[in-house]
């Protein structure tokens, strides 16, 4: 059992200014038909996942002393958004001018860190260059052009595929990628839609007060 909050859907729902005018989320995207009345429109949002996602986000966000964090959860077969958290949120009915009403999926542009390795390695292996019995020499740093590739948590030894992949490495990893070269990483991507910004039913927010 939990208990509704108003900026648990937030950033997806968006608000309105006082003239009723919808000025970011859903409430700006599907403006007109809202104001027109008539079949109300039915999210995808499961609302239990979206607050189990936000409960661990802020969980997160208060134990690293983290200033921001966000999360989407997609269900694989529909393509249909069934979680969207973007954390610190706030109380739609009363929005301020502030960090808080920007919601960080759609609006920001982050890397995306030791996630994108799954890619690495997934294009790796979808070109046969790589089985799961190799091994690459982790021992010791890379240093490319003015930059000092290294892991946070070194095994300082030669490593499996499967166990860079366990252990995050970045150096295994690197030795990985230099195996297809950009072009071949930039093709896996553009196959998987990556090169494409995802299209969502959320409009980007309207300037709360005066000229953006």
């Amino acid at each position: 059992m939990f208990i509704l909050t108003a900026p648990l859907t937030a950033h997806v729902v968006g608000f309105t200014d006082v003239d009723n005018n919808g000025l970011s989320g859903i409430e700006r995207q599907f403006d007109e038909i809202l104001k027109a009345g008539g079949t109300p429109i039915q999210l995808s949002l499961d609302i239990r996942i979206q607050h189990i996602m936000r409960e661990a986000l802020r969980k997160s966000l208060l134990e690293f002393s983290a200033k921001k964090a966000s999360g989407i959860i997609m269900d694989a077969q529909t393509s249909e958004i069934i979680g969207m958290v973007s954390l610190p949120d706030f109380d739609p009915h009363h929005p301020k001018k502030s960090e808080a009403i920007f919601n960080t999926n759609t609006l920001g542009i982050y890397e995306m860190g030791s996630v994108f390795k799954i890619f690495t390695f997934a294009t790796a292996l979808d070109h046969n260059l790589i089985k799961l019995t190799d091994v690459f020499d982790a021992s010791k740093p890379i240093k490319f052009g003015r930059f000092m590739i290294k892991d946070y948590h070194a095994k300082n030894r030669w490593l499996s595929v499967p166990e860079i992949f366990m252990y995050s490495s970045n150096i295994g990893t690197v030795r990985i990628a230099l195996k297809f070269g950009v072009d071949r990483q930039k093709a896996f991507f553009e196959k998987l839609g990556f090169l494409k910004p995802l299209k969502l039913k959320l409009a980007k927010m309207a300037p709360l007060y005066g000229p953006p």
